[in-house]
């Protein structure tokens, strides 16, 4: 029999592209409800399951998100039976309360994020101008042996002409 579960996922899970994965893993195990952000910071999953494993794979798959997707961090899932059935359309359907809020509140997310990666560049950009420094040391010393070589290998050289100039003489 075909009941309807409430999840209720907590952790990050606002603003991070959350609701358009579980709809994807709805779509593809064949689950149909819908998946909306509460004012609580959490995620509710309404869906209908008549199978057992198919929830349990449901949920196994939205906890692993957390492992694929660096922004999404999830604490819990909570599961209730609702002890009804309500007709959803096919697949998992994402509500949204208020599309300008909505779109408001990613698009901070997204200057944050940004904001978090030019710090990430600056600190990379130290690194590797301490990394030139270095190689730039490196490669005046490399320089400075290869002349020395150089010179070894003419006092070689100077050396050689004389120890041949012996040789004839004896």
């Amino acid at each position: 029999m075909t009941t309807t579960y409430e999840l209720i996922i907590y952790g990050k899970v606002q603003h991070v592209g959350f609701r358009d994965r579980i709809e994807s893993i709805g779509r593809g195990l064949g689950i149909s409800g819908v998946v909306y952000n509460h004012k609580d910071g959490s995620v509710r999953i309404l869906a209908n399951f008549d199978d057992e494993e198919i929830k349990e794979l449901f949920k196994k798959s939205i906890k692993a998100l957390s492992k694929k997707d660096k922004l999404i961090e999830i604490e819990r899932i909570e599961e209730k039976e609702l002890n009804t059935y309500i007709e959803f359309p096919e697949g998992i359907n994402r509500i949204s309360a208020d599309d300008l809020i909505e779109l408001n509140k990613k698009l901070d997310e997204v200057v944050k994020y940004i904001k978090l990666i030019f710090e990430e560049l600056e600190n990379h950009m130290k690194i590797l101008t301490e990394m030139n420094k270095k190689l730039d040391t490196h490669t005046e010393l490399l320089t400075q042996m290869n002349e020395k070589l150089d010179k070894l290998n003419e006092t070689q050289l100077k050396m050689i002409e004389i120890l041949e100039k012996i040789e004839k003489k004896l």
